[in-house]
């Protein structure tokens, strides 16, 4: 069983703008791979407008590859993967307005949101990913894009831990969680 939390920070309100990546592998009942890389936006939509909450700036990327070039190792991380997000309609969008953009094919994976499995497990005031993670004593730097997939991630290891069922396939069943396909 293969689980990849990831997420997606993007310069401003266009989907195509991701300008960081985050992510975290959980493999055969271990964290096998954490972290993030920065994007350059496409030059169309490389203006800042996000800065305020997350802090990267143009200069910040200047010399980052841009996402056709992180392809490759994205097909690898991904193979065989539930994909999982915080908000997992937000981040998979991105991914496919990316590989649009590009002309790169959609990643096939099954996804789920981990906002609808922390509802459907912990009795919290709310489900920001903030919350979730505090609540769970999970260390959050939140807005930088490698912690936030780790803190996702730890927030399905922590539910598999309070439901006591080790299985993702199970754990969304019983929880009413609903798989999507990426297409």
């Amino acid at each position: 069983m293969k689980i990849v939390a990831i997420d997606f920070e993007t310069a401003n309100k266009y989907a195509h703008s991701a300008c960081s990546l985050g992510y975290a592998c959980y493999c055969d009942g271990e964290i096998t791979d954490t972290g993030s890389f920065l994007i350059l936006p496409p030059r169309d939509v490389r203006f800042f407008t996000f800065s305020f909450i997350h802090h990267l700036t143009l200069n910040d990327v200047k010399d980052a590859d841009e996402f056709d070039k992180h392809y490759a190792f994205l097909q690898d991380l991904f193979k065989g993967a539930y994909i999982c997000a915080h908000n997992a309609r937000f981040d998979i969008g991105v991914l496919n307005a990316m590989s649009d953009h590009y002309s790169l094919p959609h990643f096939k994976n099954r996804f789920f949101d981990t906002v609808l499995l922390s509802l459907k497990v912990f009795d919290l005031p709310n489900h920001k990913l903030n919350t979730v993670c505090a609540a769970l004593g999970v260390k959050l730097d939140h807005h930088e894009a490698g912690s936030d997939a780790y803190g996702c991630l730890m927030i399905v290891l922590r539910a598999m831990e309070a439901l006591g069922i080790y299985d993702i396939d199970l754990l969304l069943k019983r929880t009413g969680v609903y798989l999507s396909y990426n297409h």
